[in-house]
């Protein structure tokens, strides 16, 4: 049944307080009986017990269950070694206080494998009602007695039906009464089975036991066959024989019957009074008074005291074997899947003091900061292309100053550029926005990067056709949020892109222009037909310009003194439909202009002025009859103009990298607008990304560190709990999803509602623009915050798990904060 070969144990081996426990001891074990393990205190009786039961280690040695070797195998196969095969009986009973009786009895089938919940009930009931304590099935185990709590933890041993029964000291913490009918019940059970007691009472050892193992120091000092037929000598505490008192005396009148017993000539002075039906006692001589009732637990026995005899245990039967099904094969089981564990995670939760429910909130608050911390995480490294983007994406810029006209129409001809404009490309339109009274006067400008339509095709729309004329525009979308960011459009009843459709847009100098489209290309460009787009530079409103350049594009912006001052050139094409011809000719050659009629004196007729472009003075070749002072010459004119006049070079390629490749070939410094955008962008806030990191980097660890405290101080007070799952042989893998299902609940209940509170404080918030920026929130930026949540809080609370369960059963039963 049991066997030890040579089995050694230390404490603190190779150490100066090195104790050697268990001294090269064999010993062999029968299939019934009750051997009584006897010694001094410290001897190394409780060790050998629990090397014996698989409750701890040997450090060398064989250990035989049944045949099964338990010595030098992995824990989960000692664990199911012994589960299968040993019952626990514990001095201090190793119940679980927040289960009921049934309960506590029932999860040892369980891990045998015994799930059919007819099969559990007449079998628990069945041990119940055997050891006198089936009316307390329902009770909680924390409000039993000690006497009562230890027929409930022999219930529990013996209800799978085991072959051996360990018992620690299973009487040491009972009274006399209770240590008897203990020992007759763990009596009649070792009839047919084998049962290892350990025990400091000689007597009893003598009186029960079958086989007696006497110990000191570790050594097996004698082991001898018990034949003991005699009687047990022992005095039940609170039992009161009557007939042994030397004295008795007797007074019995009409209303008075009083028997009084004494071994001595005590002297008796009692007032006795009876009022209402209660007995008011009191001691003139001052003794002690004790009441004698249901609750004292005394008993008075009108007897003599007897010496016990084999009779007080041979009257109990355990007949478990007629009572079981026998078809129900015992396997080592789980007690717990994924249903179970949450919702007893939930119930764990819900049981929480006060004190412990308070700590919800310190996961509440760190759930708070983590998503505050990501979603600052998020945002700051989140880099959209609104942030930055200010041309159009497909454009390169040519970085220059003093652009000659020869140059310019020779980058023209490069096989690698479809069209280039002088400048940066940035323009203004104006759009009034008079829908309401309120806003009558109101007007905005719409920014963007002049773009040809020939770059788009009709799938690129979102909103709207595409242009049919040449006063007909698209404007992408990004360019519209732009507009949007001031908030004037949306007082002005403007909410969304497509109410932008066929409403009008003006600039200087021509003639109205119609948005019939909106397109979605990141890129916060405006369309507009080729014959349109050096007009639309050289006429952009202005007032309202935001050029990287220093330049502007109309001759009145530049700097006064210089040639040219206060003078607006313009394209003849968009004035010849609203001025009159008075004298010459329209200005159709390069370098021809038209001036106003009022000039003909000091600006004669076929002659030139001083006013230059591209170093050329230009001729005057005719006159027109109006209030204007426009200085009116043709498109190539204008356009060199605007060439010279202006910094930098925008090139729409046919391909970057090979725009880039010929450009660089020439040894100009040409540019990717949007990479360099991206690039310059990055370095602006690399600063507050880096100092965003690392605060959001703190808060979330320290949000960490207080959860795993939180995890931490719940689990120090569960040791105990953990130590009475492992002793009775739950699995280590039942006892992590135990931790996992209240990890769980946790998070769920507290994390979750942190986090749902926080996303919609960062949603408001983010309805103002600034917060835009610096808070993301969005299904990556929350979930990230569950996760986290989740996986830390599973990983951080099994670690003190993890390293409680590498310890033995009996190590952590050992621990001294176990209360």
């Amino acid at each position: 049944m049991i066997k030890l070969e040579k089995v050694n144990k230390y404490f603190n081996r190779h150490k100066k307080n090195e104790i050697h426990v268990i001294n090269n001891t064999t010993l062999h074990f029968d299939q019934t009986g009750l051997v009584a393990l006897l010694g001094p205190s410290g001897c190394g009786k409780t060790t050998l017990l629990n090397v014996i039961g698989g409750l701890d280690k040997v450090n060398n040695g064989k250990i035989y269950i049944n045949g099964q070797r338990i010595t030098k195998k992995r824990a989960y196969k000692i664990d199911k070694i012994r589960n299968l095969n040993i019952g626990y009986i514990f001095q201090d009973y190793k119940l679980v206080d927040n289960m009921t009786v049934f309960d506590n009895v029932a999860l040892v089938l369980k891990m045998v494998g015994i799930k059919d919940k007819k099969e559990i009930k007449k079998r628990v009931n069945y041990v119940l009602e055997i050891l006198n304590i089936y009316r307390y099935r329902n009770r909680y185990a924390n409000m039993l007695s000690g006497g009562e709590r230890q027929r409930v933890g022999i219930a529990r041993a013996i209800v799978k039906d085991p072959e051996i029964i360990i018992a620690d000291e299973p009487t040491g913490n009972l009274d006399s009464k209770n240590t008897l009918e203990i020992m007759n019940i763990i009596k009649s059970i070792s009839k047919n089975r084998l049962v290892i007691l350990v025990t400091h009472e000689r007597e009893l050892a003598e009186f029960y036991s079958s086989r007696i193992i006497e110990i000191r120091d570790g050594e097996v000092e004698s082991d001898r066959i018990n034949e003991h037929d005699g009687d047990l000598d022992y005095t039940i505490e609170n039992n009161i024989y009557l007939k042994d008192f030397k004295n008795h005396d007797v007074i019995n009148k009409e209303n008075l019957n009083v028997e009084f017993y004494s071994d001595g000539k005590e002297k008796i002075d009692l007032d006795i009074i009876v009022r209402n039906g209660n007995y008011y006692i009191h001691s003139n001589s001052f003794e002690k008074i004790i009441v004698i009732d249901d609750a004292s637990g005394i008993e008075l026995i009108n007897d003599h005291y007897r010496k016990i005899d084999k009779s007080v245990y041979q009257k109990y039967e355990f007949n478990f074997s007629e009572i079981i099904d026998k078809n129900i094969k015992k396997r080592y089981s789980s007690i717990l899947n994924i249903f179970t564990l949450i919702i007893n995670g939930f119930k764990k939760i819900f049981d929480y003091s006060f004190l412990r429910k308070l700590l919800l909130l310190g996961f509440f608050a760190s759930s708070i900061f983590i998503l505050f911390s990501l979603s600052r995480i998020f945002g700051v490294l989140d880099l959209e292309d609104q942030d930055f983007v200010e041309y159009n994406k497909n454009y390169l810029q040519l970085i220059m100053t003093n652009i000659k006209v020869d140059d310019y129409l020779s980058y023209e001809q490069n096989n690698s550029v479809l069209y280039m404009l002088p400048g940066n490309s940035k323009v203004n339109f104006s759009i009034t926005l008079d829908d309401y009274y309120q806003t009558v006067n109101a007007s905005q400008y719409i920014s963007g990067s002049l773009s040809s339509i020939k770059m788009l095709d009709v799938n690129d729309l979102i909103y709207g056709k595409f242009p049919e004329n040449d006063y007909e525009i698209v404007i992408d979308k990004l360019a519209v949020k732009k507009l949007f960011d001031n908030k004037m459009p949306q007082q002005a009843g403007i909410l969304s892109e497509e109410q932008l459709l066929n409403r009008e847009v003006t600039i200087n100098n021509m003639d109205t222009f119609k948005i019939v489209g909106i397109t979605d290309l990141q890129s916060p460009s405006i369309y507009a037909m080729d014959n349109q787009l050096m007009n639309i530079i050289a006429n952009t409103n202005e007032d309202y310009q935001v050029y990287d350049s220093k330049a502007w594009f109309v001759d009145k912006a530049i700097e006064p003194g210089m040639p040219g001052d206060g003078v607006t050139y313009l394209d003849y094409n968009l004035a010849k439909d609203k001025l009159t011809l008075k004298k010459g000719k329209w200005p159709e050659k390069d370098y021809e202009v038209m001036v106003n009629y009022e000039n003909r004196y000091s600006m004669p007729l076929n002659k030139t002025i001083d006013n230059k472009i591209n170093e050329q003075k230009l001729k005057v070749v005719g006159y027109y009859q109006g209030e204007e002072q426009y200085y009116l010459i043709s498109p190539n004119t204008l356009k060199y103009n605007l060439i010279t006049k202006s910094e930098n070079i925008t090139i729409y390629p046919k391909d970057k990298e090979l725009g880039l490749s010929a450009f660089r070939e020439l040894g100009l410094n040409i540019k990717d607008t949007y990479e360099n955008a991206k690039k310059e962008y990055k370095e602006s806030i690399k600063n507050s990304v880096v100092s965003t990191l690392v605060v959001s980097g703190i808060i979330i660890a320290i949000s960490l560190i207080e959860i795993f405290l939180m995890i931490r101080s719940s689990f120090l007070s569960r040791i105990k709990e953990i130590g009475i799952f492992r002793a009775i042989g739950v699995k280590k893998s039942d006892i992590y999803k135990m931790f996992r299902g209240e990890i769980i609940a946790i998070t769920t209940i507290a994390c979750l509602s942190g986090i749902a509170l926080m996303a919609y404080i960062i949603y408001v918030l983010r309805e103002i623009d600034y917060f835009k920026k610096i808070f993301m929130l969005n299904p990556v930026v929350i979930g990230s915050a569950i996760v986290l949540c989740y996986i830390f809080n599973l990983f951080v609370g099994l670690i003190p798990v993890f390293n409680t369960l590498r310890k033995t059963p009996a190590q952590i039963l050992a621990r001294h904060d176990l209360d």
